[in-house]
């Protein structure tokens, strides 16, 4: 029995059971609608994923985007060609978070007659995070900032490295566009 033909069967027991008794399936209509009205209350919904701030990317997503964008830059340097490019990053991504501190310093001097014998000083300094409420009785640290990691090197494997001016103008490019000195950039011909 197919698909259509058991919801045809299913009708017709249906219509067969309600049969000169409209009220009865009216009735029963209306209470299917509030059982599936007090199940919904019941049943917990499913709370949305909390926003991450503004921005905010796992390491190896923001490796791979800025290859693309640096491989897309230098492919449009003259005589590159078809390039390919590698980033390493030295660290993932840095959070900070908000810190309550509070600094307490108490100094004492003892002094025998007029004469100064023992002076202490004391310094206490107190670091706590900042907490908030993140609902559903979470409390999570308040998230100030975060860096970026930093780039450890970048390989550039391109066409047009045979030339010593191309392989200047990537490495120019590189460093400009990432901050990073020249030491950590490597420009290598394509096999």
């Amino acid at each position: 029995m197919d698909g259509n033909s058991k919801l045809a069967v299913l009708q017709k027991k249906f219509a067969a059971f309600f049969k000169g008794r409209k009220h009865q399936a009216v009735l029963f209509l209306g209470i299917a609608g509030m059982l599936m009205i007090l199940l919904s209350s019941i049943l917990p919904e499913k709370q949305p994923k909390p926003a991450q701030p503004d921005g905010e990317l796992d390491t190896q997503v923001y490796i791979d985007q800025l290859e693309d964008r640096l491989t897309r830059l230098i492919g449009k340097i003259e005589g590159v060609g078809r390039c390919e490019v590698m980033i390493t990053a030295a660290n993932g991504v840095e959070y900070v978070y908000a810190i309550e501190e509070s600094q307490n310093s108490n100094e004492t001097n003892s002094y025998e007659g007029d004469e100064m014998k023992k002076q202490t000083q004391q310094q206490n300094t107190e670091q706590k995070y900042i907490v908030m409420d993140a609902g559903s009785g979470k409390k999570e640290a308040l998230l100030k900032t975060w860096k970026q990691p930093a780039i450890q090197g970048v390989v550039v494997v391109c066409e047009g490295a045979k030339s010593v001016v191309v392989q200047e103008r990537v490495t120019q490019a590189v460093t400009t566009a990432l901050g990073i000195p020249y030491n950590k950039v490597c420009v290598t011909k394509i096999s």
